[in-house]
C-alpha cells in the first residue's frame, strides 16, 4: 500500500515544499517507484471519508438508556 499522504509529509519535511498528491503520485511514477497501475488507481489519492459517513465531524451520539434500566418500587416513592 502507498500512502502519498505520508510520502508528502516526509517531502514537506525535508524540503518545505508543499506538493498536491498528484503532484506525488506523478514523482513516484517518474522516478520508477510506482508502476502504471499503480498510479492509474483511482484509490491511490485520498479523498475523505465523505463516501463513507454522512458528516466530517467526531463525534458520538449518546443516548439515554434509561428505558432499559428497570427500576425498583422502592426507587418510584421518592
Amino acid at each position: 500500500m502507498i500512502n502519498l499522504i505520508y510520502i508528502r509529509a516526509a517531502i514537506r519535511e525535508r524540503t518545505g515544499q508543499e506538493l498536491k498528491l498528484e503532484a506525488v503520485r506523478d514523482y513516484l511514477l517518474e522516478e520508477g517507484l510506482i508502476t502504471s497501475a499503480e498510479a492509474a488507481d483511482e484509490n491511490l489519492i485520498f479523498r475523505g471519508y465523505d463516501e463513507f459517513f454522512e458528516t466530517d465531524e467526531a463525534s458520538t451520539k449518546i443516548e439515554s438508556l434509561e428505558y432499559l434500566i428497570e427500576k425498583e418500587a422502592s426507587d418510584e416513592d421518592g
